[in-house]
């Protein structure tokens, strides 16, 4: 959709013009009015505006001026300029402007029509797929180091991804990592800042240290760097292409570099970090895993807790390591709920409550962990979206916040399934409340302002919506366009004006928007096949 700004002195050319667009079928315009130039810009300063089709001789300021003003404000906003005079150097001037073109108002309708074809296939023409996704493509560039960090995080923290997913991913981000041989993960943190530490100095620090990391692996390893928590980083590392495939001499080879490293970053950085590397590869799937053990690690503060050199052990089976990845996951349930995806919620919720081994009741550790991290996502949502008067009648809250009150796993498991059944469904509810609430004023609006040249942007500011967005929110729910219900509308309380009271014509006209009396005997025979006078003679005769 085009946004068309229709700027004359003169009403009556106005109101033609708008006529005669709405009739259009060829180009889906968005058609708004002003009846001089500094109208013109209060329309431009509340909405952005595409083609303006002007008049260039009006008082106060000319086209050309208003020209001046609109494009400062939207530089690709396209001009033509309708004029009553043949005049040379007027056609010049405007073309120097940048107008796109200039039409003669002698020349008629079907001119000023494929002037603005014109226009619009020249903005097509600028918006090609090829320059879009250039564009997107340099944009990408620039954010990359960003997204990367993001993708990397979520496959840390547990995400669900599969090779083939994590090979488009790579390529869209330039991951020199392949998406499906075994990693070795390193991490680290910075155990005390210096005094006095100016602000900004600890992200030149943390790029110092990764740029010592790179270059004692460099030829070695391909090593893609995550700042995943507070002064703590993480390399994800594979070998680099001939490396010989034996996994002891590779894991030796890392441990014995990261504690160069280490005395490295001591001795030019003057920073005392602790290291903890892989003791063995692992999969992508069970990077999440294995950080929560170097986490462990961390925390319980080995030796000195300072300037640690750490190799794990994992310390579950196999078994135990499926289940605390699958328990890691359980942050992605908050997400699930904010989006309404509910396939996804309730696949990854099923699948974390059976993998917590319960075999007494329901108060062991792992118990304890996810049943309490549920009450922070489900209480946080609540609160959020103010919720709680309108689910507590529905539901004992007491479970939410108390284990105890549960008699087994299975009875907590059901409660958490009904609890987001219940916000599932009051979202689909609350939505479909809202959209209805959106139409019902759209409609009352409509029907207290018949009598203006309503436009979809001026419908928009009175829902809050961008127009695109209402346009198609509107479209969807009822079947037709916002046009089609305006004019639908006004046909109605023409009709009934015409056949249930004694008003002129004229008068008829002004009160749903028209106010001159031809166009609007051109617009009811465009929707009726009969002029006003026939319709309500046609309804009087019978």
């Amino acid at each position: 959709m085009y946004r068309l700004l229709i700027v004359d002195d003169e009403q009556i050319i106005v109101d033609g013009l708008h006529l005669l667009f709405q009739e259009l079928n060829t180009i889906d315009l968005d058609i708004n009015c002003a009846y001089d130039a500094h109208d013109a810009q209060k329309v431009a300063s509340e909405m952005r505006i595409d083609i303006v089709l002007s008049d260039i001789a009006m008082p106060g300021m000319n086209g050309f001026e208003l020209q001046q003003e609109i494009t400062r404000q939207w530089p690709r906003c396209r001009f033509i300029f309708l004029s009553g005079y043949n005049d040379f150097q007027f056609i010049q001037s405007s073309l120097r402007g940048g107008a796109v073109d200039y039409v003669l108002k002698t020349e008629g309708d079907n001119a000023i029509i494929r002037a603005v074809e014109k226009t619009v296939r020249q903005i097509e023409a600028e918006l090609q797929q090829e320059q879009l996704i250039g564009r997107a493509r340099q944009q990408l560039q620039q954010t990359l180091p960003v997204l990367r960090r993001e993708y990397l995080l979520e496959l840390l923290e547990g995400a669900e991804s599969t090779p083939e997913s994590r090979s488009r991913r790579f390529r869209e981000l330039a991951v020199p990592l392949q998406p499906a041989a075994p990693v070795i993960l390193t991490v680290g943190r910075v155990d005390a800042w210096p005094e006095n530490l100016h602000p900004g100095d600890k992200e030149l620090f943390l790029f110092s240290i990764n740029n010592i990391f790179e270059d004692y692996f460099a030829g070695a390893f391909h090593c893609v760097y995550v700042l995943y928590a507070h002064h703590r980083f993480a390399w994800i590392m594979q070998p680099a292409p001939g490396a010989k495939d034996q996994s002891r001499e590779l894991i030796r080879f890392v441990q014995g570099t990261i504690e160069s490293i280490q005395a490295a970053i001591k001795t030019y950085l003057k920073l005392p970090c602790s290291f903890i590397a892989a003791s063995q590869p692992c999969s992508w799937e069970e990077l999440p895993e294995t950080l929560d053990r170097f986490s462990v690690l961390f925390a319980s503060g080995l030796g000195t807790g300072s300037e640690m050199l750490l190799t794990d052990r994992p310390a579950l089976g196999a078994s135990g390591r499926q289940e605390r990845v699958k328990i890691n996951r359980i942050h992605l349930l908050g997400s699930y709920l904010d989006r309404k995806e509910q396939e996804r919620f309730y696949a990854l919720f099923d699948d974390i409550m059976e993998s917590v081994p319960v075999h007494f009741g329901v108060q062991t550790g792992i118990a304890l962990e996810v049943f309490y991290s549920l009450t922070a996502i489900f209480s946080g949502y609540l609160n959020r979206r103010n919720l709680f008067d309108e689910i507590s009648p529905h539901i004992n809250m007491k479970q939410l916040y108390a284990i105890q009150e549960h008699a087994s796993w299975p009875k907590a498991t059901a409660f958490f399934r009904l609890l987001a059944a219940l916000i599932f469904a009051y979202s689909d509810n609350a939505n479909e409340r809202e959209t209805n609430e959106v139409i019902r004023k759209l409609h009352d609006y409509m029907d207290s302002h018949l009598d203006e040249p309503l436009s979809l942007n001026q419908l928009s500011e009175v829902v809050y919506l961008t127009s695109s967005y209402l346009s198609r929110l509107y479209k969807q729910k009822t079947g037709h366009s916002i046009t089609d219900s305006i004019t639908t509308r006004k046909i109605t309380e023409a009709k009934r004006l015409l056949t249930e009271t004694n008003r002129k014509i004229q008068e008829i006209g002004e009160q749903i928007g028209y106010g001159s009396p031809s166009y609007f005997s051109r617009f009811f025979k465009r929707e009726t096949e009969m002029t006003p006078q026939e319709y309500r003679d046609a309804f009087r005769s019978t």
